[in-house]
C-alpha cells in the first residue's frame, strides 16, 4: 500500500541493540530514534513522525517522502537480532529436553533396580 496525503499506514519496529539501547524506527518515513529506555524511544519516534507528517502535508512535499525504506544496515541488524533470539530459544529447548531425558533415565534406572 502506498501512503498518500490523505491516508496511509506506518510500521513501527523496535530493536534492542548489543549496547542495551533501543532503536525505534518508522519504516515508511525512514525515522530512527535511539534511547536507553524502550518507551522513550517509541514516544520520541512517534513525536518525530507526527512533526514529519505535518511538514510533508502542509508544505505539499512529494508523496515519495511518505514511502521510504530504512537503511540496509538496520534490516541486517534486525535479522541478526532475530537469528540470535531464535538460537537462544532453540538452545533453551534443547537444554530443557536434555534435562527431561536425564530425569527420565534416572527414573527408569531406579524403576529397573527396584525389580
Amino acid at each position: 500500500m502506498k501512503n498518500t496525503y490523505k491516508n496511509g499506514q506506518l510500521t513501527l519496529i523496535v530493536l534492542k541493540t548489543e549496547q542495551k539501547t533501543y532503536v525505534a524506527a518508522c519504516e515508511e518515513l525512514c525515522i530512527l530514534v535511539e534511547h536507553k529506555d524502550r518507551e522513550h524511544a517509541v514516544l520520541e519516534m512517534l513525536a518525530n513522525a507526527k512533526k514529519y507528517l505535518k511538514n510533508i502535508i502542509s508544505d505539499r512535499l512529494g508523496e515519495h517522502l511518505l514511502n521510504q525504506s530504512l537503511p540496509e544496515e538496520f534490516y541486517n541488524e534486525l535479522a541478526n537480532t532475530m537469528q540470535t533470539k531464535k538460537l537462544k530459544n532453540l538452545t533453551q529447548k534443547i537444554e530443557s529436553l536434555s534435562d527431561m531425558l536425564r530425569r527420565s533415565k534416572k527414573t527408569l534406572q531406579r524403576d529397573l533396580y527396584s525389580f
